[in-house]
């Protein structure tokens, strides 16, 4: 009897552990879509495209943030992998070395040449579709595909803004809150 209810207890505790996990990931975020002035100005950013599926896209945001660990990285996903085979699914990863007017670190700009980054440099735009989800786990970047791309393609849709979900911009900061 006392091993069936240390039983419950590990089981309760596992579970209750693994829900808080799935919400602290973002499970429950509120997705809130908006249009207006873009959050980022013209910007440059440095770097690799690759093509197949999103999940390995982490050793890019790994390889960009060990060379500018102070810099935000970006990865802009071409393709709606709900509607793209994986293999075909692209994207650019990499790391923003300036933004607005600043002008971009020289120095900085040869370390990520050298290890195959490319230059790339956003005009200023005035109008944009954003919305924003958690990035706390490495849950969070699955179950934020899922959720996401699935609003944005129906706000979209009744807004009459694109005809289909063609960029998706993922801004990631990667430096401890």
């Amino acid at each position: 009897c006392s091993s069936m209810l240390l039983l419950s207890i590990v089981l309760f505790v596992t579970i209750s552990i693994l829900a808080g996990y799935f919400l602290y990931s973002g499970l429950l975020s509120d997705i809130i879509i908006l249009t207006g002035s873009p959050p980022i100005r013209k910007l440059m950013f440095v770097y690799k495209f690759k093509e197949g599926p999103y999940k390995k896209c982490a050793e890019l945001f790994k390889e960009a943030n060990s060379i500018g660990p102070e810099l935000s990285c970006i990865g802009i996903f071409y393709d709606d992998p709900t509607k793209v085979p994986g293999p075909q699914c692209r994207c650019a990863v990499g790391s923003i070395v300036s933004e607005g007017e600043d002008k971009a670190d020289k120095e900085l700009l040869k370390r990520y040449e050298t290890a195959g980054f490319k230059v790339f440099s956003f005009p200023e735009v005035t109008h944009v579709v954003t919305t924003s989800f958690p990035h706390r786990t490495v849950f969070s970047i699955p179950l934020g595909v899922k959720r996401v791309y699935p609003r944005l393609e129906s706000y979209i849709k009744v807004f009459c803004f694109f005809s289909q979900l063609s960029v998706l911009v993922h801004p990631i900061h990667l430096s401890p809150p």
